[in-house]
């Protein structure tokens, strides 16, 4: 920023001595409204425009030319978003931040008016008319700092899974510092006077930094922030260019001859422009040397002998993540910040890097560190007794139907309140006499059920359908080629799913019930593949209600 400021001041001081309008400087004020552009608030067209603020400025004009203006520029405005009023997409509504803050911003802005500031009489003298021009249309640009104290509200009062918590503290941790701004607008001025105009603009600011709303890398850390401002000016021009001409009557100057500048390093560059006069430079950095030749000079840059990228101090970045290499653990493969420039392994493609996923090989979420929960009983799986039926999480996540206190895992009379002496069932159970139980085969996973089962559960429906008073509970069993959860998941699938058939053909569910135990009560050892096969089965239990 030091050197851009440096830059426009050779360009004033080179022009000062030429200036053609008959009152070199102007003071004004503007009135207006400022919208910033971030993580929470933007412009699209066709949809109503949100975060509107109040914004006031303060300007003063050098009018170096007819045409060329230097114009430094203050705003104070207010700044303000919310992802509560988007709802596309849909996470922004669920992720719930909002932004409120102040902004300052400090510009040095070239402006440039085609059709000039003044008329200029016919002839070759053109010499400049007293009165401005009834409407001068000007472009802009520039560049300055600018500071924000945005406040934020995090929405993480509760787990939100659109929000990493090791991200959001990392932004809480940055301290709010100045950044460039890079103001470009554009706008017109009407004569309202002899020495008064007013105008309209409007000015679009991109930034260099991404702490304008103070959200980042919780965010999106490679988009910057943006800011518009648009207002009504008002400018009153006054001193008086005695090199101006006015009329075609005045003398022509004496021409002046001004001395060389001493110039100490021989750079071709005098000593009271050079920022670097002991050493020599190129005009690009100001007189400043560059030894790398990376375009920063040797005294803002970090590796000065290595070529580097202007963003990250003139250091390098083999793997192009944002990272110097000098800072990257992982220089030679794409990584993120959080990992020191390593990348973050995610197997199960959960957005839950391995190294803190509880459960890597299992799709899942952040809130629960990376493991799923598949009842969706508030409980994730890699805790959840009963992962495939929701239950409350003091019987860790398994039912319990009859609320006798007994989760119907543990429970042998599921339907039936129970003491926990009798495991679950009453003093005294009705037995079902003369009916035996009924057991359904699979293969080796829950869809391969063998043909046999569809006439055993046609049993079953005959059976329930002749007397009303039996229930039906099934209990699903694995072998243990599998490893638990995934084994209880599995059995209670498959419990499940010969629930389901017999619904289908007319039994009341209130009359069925079901449970899984994996392979934690084999039928016979899992010492062959005969057995195992016998292990791979739902059995079907009769009770009498």
């Amino acid at each position: 920023m030091r050197n851009t400021i440096s830059c426009l001041l050779l360009v004033l001081a080179c022009q000062t001595g030429g200036s053609q309008t008959p009152s070199p400087w102007e003071f004004g004020l503007s009135a207006g409204t400022a919208i910033y552009l971030g993580e929470t608030n933007e412009m699209r067209l066709g949809q109503k425009i949100f975060g509107a603020n109040p914004g006031l400025g303060l300007h003063t004009r050098k009018n170096l030319t007819n045409n060329l203006c230097l114009r430094a520029n203050l705003i104070l405005a207010r700044i303000s978003g919310n992802d509560s009023h988007y709802a596309v997409p849909e996470w922004r509504s669920q992720r719930g931040l909002s932004v409120t803050g102040s902004l300052y911003d400090i510009t040095l802005m070239a402006e440039f008016y085609p059709a000039g500031l003044y008329g200029v009489k016919k002839g070759k003298s053109k010499t400049l008319r007293k009165k401005r021009q009834l409407f001068s249309p000007f472009l802009a640009l520039g560049a300055g700092v600018y500071f924000a104290n945005p406040k934020v509200y995090w929405n993480d009062q509760q787990p939100n899974d659109y929000l990493d918590p090791v991200l959001v503290s990392v932004d809480k941790s940055h301290n709010n510092k100045p950044d460039i701004s890079i103001p470009v607008g554009l706008g017109g001025r009407f004569r309202a006077g002899s020495h008064f105009t007013l105008g309209m603009e409007a000015i679009l600011t991109p930034t260099l930094g991404d702490y304008m709303d103070g959200i980042s890398v919780a965010g999106i850390p490679s988009d910057n922030d943006w800011y518009f401002y648009a207002g009504i000016t008002g400018s009153y021009a006054f001193g008086k260019d005695k090199n101006a001409k006015i009329n075609q009557h005045e003398p022509r100057p004496d021409i002046v001859v001004k001395p060389v500048e001493p110039d100490r390093d021989g750079d071709g560059i005098p000593d009271i422009y050079d920022q670097c006069p002991d050493g020599p430079g190129n005009l690009q950095l100001f007189g400043c040397p560059d030894t790398d030749g990376d375009g920063v000079a040797d005294r803002d840059d970090h590796c000065p002998e290595e070529i580097g990228h202007a963003s990250l101090k003139g250091c390098p970045d083999r793997d192009e993540d944002g990272i110097a290499d000098k800072d990257d653990n992982c220089p030679d493969t794409k990584g993120v910040l959080e990992y020191r420039g390593c990348p973050a392994i995610d197997r199960d493609k959960d957005g839950v890097a391995d190294a803190e996923d509880l459960c890597p090989d299992m799709r899942g979420h952040l809130r629960w560190k990376g493991c799923p929960d598949s009842d969706e009983d508030g409980l994730p799986d890699n805790k959840d007794a009963c992962p495939g039926i929701a239950g409350p999480e003091r019987l860790k996540g398994c039912p319990d139907s009859d609320s006798d206190g007994i989760a119907d895992k543990e429970d042998e009379c599921p339907t039936l309140a129970g003491l926990p002496e009798k495991k679950g069932c009453p003093e005294a159970m009705p037995p079902a006499p003369g009916v035996p139980f009924k057991a359904v085969y699979f293969g080796s996973t829950l869809e391969d059920w063998y043909g046999t089962s569809l006439v055993t559960l046609d049993e079953v429906v005959t059976i329930l359908q002749a007397d009303p008073r039996l229930e039906a509970r099934l209990e699903g069993h694995t072998d243990n080629t599998g490893q638990e959860p995934a084994n209880g998941l599995l059995s209670e699938k498959r419990a499940k799913r010969c629930r389901d058939y017999l619904i289908t053909k007319g039994i009341d569910a209130k009359r069925l019930s079901y449970i899984g135990h994996g392979s934690n009560k084999p039928f016979v050892p899992n010492d062959s593949r005969t057995n195992r096969q016998l292990n791979r089965r739902v059995e079907i239990h009769f009770l009498v209600r």
